[in-house]
C-alpha cells in the first residue's frame, strides 16, 4: 500500500509539474482518473515535502 500511494503522489505530480498553469484538485482528478479525495490529499503530502505550492489560482509543482 505504501509503494501504491507513492504511486499515487507521482501522478498528481507530473499533472502540476506537465502543467503550464496552476491546477485544482478537481481538474488533476479528472486529468489522472484518480478520486478527488485522493488528489486533495496526495496534494498536502507534496506541499509537505516543498514539492507542490498552493496558489490562488490553483496548485503547482516547485
Amino acid at each position: 500500500m505504501v509503494g501504491e500511494s507513492k504511486n499515487i503522489k507521482e501522478k498528481v505530480y507530473e499533472a502540476l509539474k506537465n502543467s503550464k498553469t496552476p491546477l485544482s484538485p478537481k481538474q488533476i482528478a479528472q486529468m489522472t482518473g484518480l478520486n478527488y479525495n485522493t488528489v486533495r490529499a496526495r496534494l498536502h503530502d507534496l506541499r509537505k515535502e516543498n514539492r507542490a505550492s498552493r496558489m490562488p489560482e490553483g496548485w503547482v509543482a516547485k
